[in-house]
């Protein structure tokens, strides 16, 4: 991915005072960066855009730092949709971030949704200093069901890349190409409607991943169910991957396991929004 001809975005928190205050914040058309007033410890920014989604062509680069000590959400306003990309034309997003030690940054979006015909590839770059701590919810829907646009766009590609301590822990990947085989065939994304995957790095968050493994692990599967889930020590840290027959139950299945996030952040990133 390219991001030569990108609109650019730049986010900086630092830790003052004891609460985390966004020291510097720059977007150019069609990001927006909304900031709120902060709440407890950590700063919370919303990224947005014209018409709430990505039109044909468009691209956007998100560069952040977190400073020591500062925590941040950053959020968005809505579910980020990706609207048609006649012929070869794609949407593109990437994000880098670093984050020092004794801080913590929560990515914690809405869904992506793919509208029929539309094409969306995504790049996301975290570098976490020793003591700084990261989670990471990257997930996607199968489109505008209602409308019979199930796993109806042409091509959704993500990468996920993670170091910790100036060494590579995480690299995910997932495509999903309709030139290949149909995205909702049988041997892709079956009979569910929501993909997620979570990433949970960091000194601050190490007893609660390891509680989010062991309750994982106790909970038995049964044929038929709506949701799929599964956790996977990495390191100290863990990756969450999780399948649902609708983002709706997804999300609450996030609010639930991720709900200890409320301890550093003062609530969660979704307690006002399901």
């Amino acid at each position: 991915m390219t991001d030569s001809g990108a609109r650019r975005g730049i986010l900086e928190l630092a830790s003052v005072a004891g609460r985390t205050v966004v020291t510097r914040a720059y977007a150019e058309n069609p990001l927006k960066l909304l900031l709120p007033r902060p709440r407890e410890r950590a700063a919370w920014v919303y990224t947005s855009g014209f018409g709430g989604g990505l039109v044909a062509g468009d691209e956007v680069a998100l560069d952040v730092k977190v400073g020591p000590g500062a925590s941040c959400v950053l959020t968005t306003q809505s579910a980020t949709k990706v609207y048609r990309c006649p012929g070869d034309k794609v949407c593109r997003q990437e994000l880098r971030a670093t984050v020092a030690r004794d801080g913590l940054l929560v990515l914690a979006p809405d869904p992506v949704i793919c509208f029929a015909d539309s094409a969306y590839e995504q790049r996301q770059r975290f570098d976490v200093e020793a003591g700084g701590s990261l989670v990471v919810v990257d997930w996607l829907s199968s489109g505008r069901r209602m409308r019979g646009e199930r796993w109806a766009f042409r091509r959704y590609s993500s990468r996920l890349d993670i170091h910790l301590g100036g060494e590579q822990v995480l690299c995910e990947s997932l495509l999903l190409d309709s030139s290949r085989l149909p995205a909702g065939g049988e041997f892709k994304t079956g009979g569910f409607d929501c993909i997620a995957v979570v990433a949970l790095f960091g000194e601050k968050l190490v007893d609660e991943v390891k509680a989010l493994l062991a309750m994982i692990a106790e909970q038995p599967f049964e044929p038929g169910q709506e949701l799929l889930y599964a956790g996977s020590p990495v390191g100290d840290g863990a990756v969450l991957r999780v399948l649902g027959s609708t983002p709706e139950l997804v999300g609450r299945y996030l609010k639930e396991k991720l709900d200890f996030l409320a301890e550093h952040l003062g609530e969660t990133p979704w307690s006002r929004k399901w």
